[in-house]
């Protein structure tokens, strides 16, 4: 089970998803047409209250022309008589009133849809849509395209049914509450993003940082998509680094990084085109974390389930680059700038934070195969046969496969197996190379054996022993820590910055009232911080991070202490007064 921290929310962007409904056939469609046709091609209603957005928005209805056909005969496979020579579809729009031109806003495009259903393309050539599991002789029903910003993923079926109420549309039409939709829909397109003050992001873009290491680690491998952008001039052709950066990975890539992941994701790090005159939040950049349907051909369903799962794979690939990059995880600092959508708060969050220290995972996977080179002077016979015939196999086979092309005992490949975990996954009678990186590695290690030795000696001995990229304990020990003591952490290149909330000194005072001299309050104060700087060197040099940009860099606090009146025997009074204290960070651990 994964901790909950406090930590920078980061906050909705783009959602897109086809919300189909068969319940009520093409009722939805009839009420939306009627509509239009009442009001003369299409109407407004301004400021409606919308209790799934906790604000007000404009409603608003109109028609469009398609490409649908009308069924032969005028009526549909189901029996829905159809009177009309042109099929038009629907638009609903929301769009809330929050003084930025609707940030906030949905398209619903409405579609009727009946089995056989045919369209004419700009060619003329008339084709029969698929029916998709929606429609069948039997049913008939609606296809509802939602695409919005800003707006919480769950929200888009009930924000529906709220904007048909307000046109005068029954809103039971699009269901009768939360996820109540067929089960064809579908989510396309999701995406959460944080703002990050341009002062800080450079690692995050940097050649070195997270977004190019998650394009290269492992770059050749014979599987999975990978992508990546790289634009540092904008719209004026001058040059901002870190303009547009992009990194896109299909389901096999992400699941070498997260292996609980399912979805393809792109992150991306960019600025508003029109940064430059901007004076406000959107002067700096996003870094955003967007779900890529175009890199599967999985089905991401539209229910409550997958929206949570959307939202935890999504944040934990923000935090996941955040961490990598240096930068503090909890908002209250300078790391964070808000917007009118970000809000730069920390809230609740079980996400896990995932360490991408992809060096490191080079370094691990290495250990891994030198460490089996090492031991018992070598791999064995059977051992080497069995890592031999992964590689060249393309790396899945069961252990009869190995022993069969061998002429060895089955019995011998299982004793084999049980001494190669880590480099070989046995599961489900199969055998896999634990990844593509260890193929490579395997490859050379078995080409270089005594070469490799020598080497093996440096990496066994800094580096785990395994592959999995699963939760980072010790990052989530050192977020732990900062979020215990209201730290905000920063690490630059000249050092870290430490940003430590308010301190309270536990000092003896002295006289009848007990109150402790300031200068006794400001050395308890400096005695507490360095325990917490102790501390923090420790979890930190246990993330294999250096301890010499640790040291070298600058600590803040503040403490609230007795004022010399109220350390007075003669007075009785309580009052306190702020000392702010900083100072370098070995200095404080000396």
């Amino acid at each position: 089970m994964t901790d909950s921290r406090r930590i920078v929310e980061p906050a909705h962007h783009e959602f897109t998803a086809n919300l189909n409904y068969t319940t009520h056939g093409l009722n939805p469609w009839f009420a939306a047409d009627s509509v239009v046709k009442d009001h003369d091609g299409g109407t407004t209603i301004e400021a409606v209250d919308l209790p799934s957005l906790d604000e007000t928005a404009d409603v608003s209805i109109r028609y469009q022309d398609g490409n649908l056909l009308p069924p032969d005969g005028g009526e549909t496979p189901a029996g829905t008589e159809i009177d009309m020579e042109t099929v038009r579809e629907y638009r609903i729009h929301v769009a809330v009133n929050d003084g930025y031109g609707g940030l906030k806003s949905v398209d619903y495009h409405i579609r009727p849809r009946w089995y056989k259903q045919e369209a004419e393309k700009s060619d003329g050539e008339t084709i029969t849509l698929q029916p998709g599991g929606l429609t069948s002789p039997q049913t008939d029903g609606i296809s509802v395209k939602a695409a919005g910003s800003n707006v919480a993923f769950g929200k888009y079926d009930q924000l529906l049914r709220e904007a048909a109420d307000a046109l005068g549309i029954n809103s039971w039409y699009f269901g009768d509450g939360p996820f109540d939709v067929h089960e064809t829909s579908n989510v396309q397109d999701a995406a959460r993003y944080v703002r990050v003050h341009e002062s800080v992001s450079g690692p995050i873009h940097a050649r070195d940082g997270p977004l190019v290491g998650l394009a290269h680690v492992l770059e050749n491998d014979r599987d999975g998509y990978r992508k990546l952008v790289q634009n540092d001039s904008d719209e004026r052709d001058t040059q901002k680094p870190g303009f547009y950066h992009t990194t896109t990975l299909g389901p096999e890539r992400v699941r070498e990084v997260w292996p609980n992941h399912q979805l393809p994701v792109e992150l991306k790090h960019y600025y508003k085109k029109d940064y430059y005159d901007r004076k406000d939040g959107l002067a700096h950049p996003k870094l955003e974390a967007a779900y890529q349907t175009s890199r599967t051909d999985e089905t991401l369903r539209y229910d409550a389930e997958t929206v949570r799962q959307i939202r935890r794979e999504l944040d934990e690939c923000v935090y996941a680059v955040l961490a990598d990059a240096g930068l503090d995880l909890r908002a209250g600092g300078d790391t964070y700038v808000a917007d009118e959508i970000f809000t730069a708060d920390n809230d609740m969050t079980d996400a896990a934070i995932v360490s991408l220290d992809l060096s490191e995972i080079r370094h691990e996977q290495e250990a891994v195969v030198y460490k089996q080179l090492l031991k018992n002077g070598g791999m064995s016979p059977v051992e080497q046969e069995i890592t031999e015939y992964l590689v060249t196999d393309g790396g899945e086979v069961s252990p009869k496969d190995v022993a069969e092309e061998n002429d060895r005992n089955i019995d011998s490949v299982y004793r084999a197996l049980k001494r190669m975990k880590g480099l070989v996954n046995h599961e489900y009678g199969g055998l896999t190379l634990e990844s593509t990186y260890i193929a490579e590695l395997v490859t050379d290690a078995i080409q270089q054996a005594e070469a490799a030795v020598s080497r093996a000696t440096d990496a066994t001995a800094h580096a785990l022993e395994a592959a999995d990229r699963g939760l980072d304990e010790k990052t989530s020990a050192f977020v732990a820590w900062a979020e215990a003591h209201d730290v905000n952490f920063t690490e630059r290149d000249d050092g870290v910055s430490v940003r430590l909330g308010e301190i309270d000194p536990d000092v003896p005072g002295h006289g009848p009232r007990d109150t402790p001299r300031p200068s006794d309050a400001c050395k308890a104060a400096q005695r507490e911080v360095r325990e917490i700087l102790r501390e923090g060197l420790e979890l930190w040099t246990a993330m294999n991070r250096d301890e010499m940009t640790y040291r070298v860099g600058r600590w803040k606090a503040r403490a609230k202490v007795p004022t010399e009146r109220a350390a007075l025997r003669s007075t009785d009074t309580d009052e306190t007064e702020t000392q702010h204290l900083s100072g370098r960070v070995w200095t404080a651990l000396d």
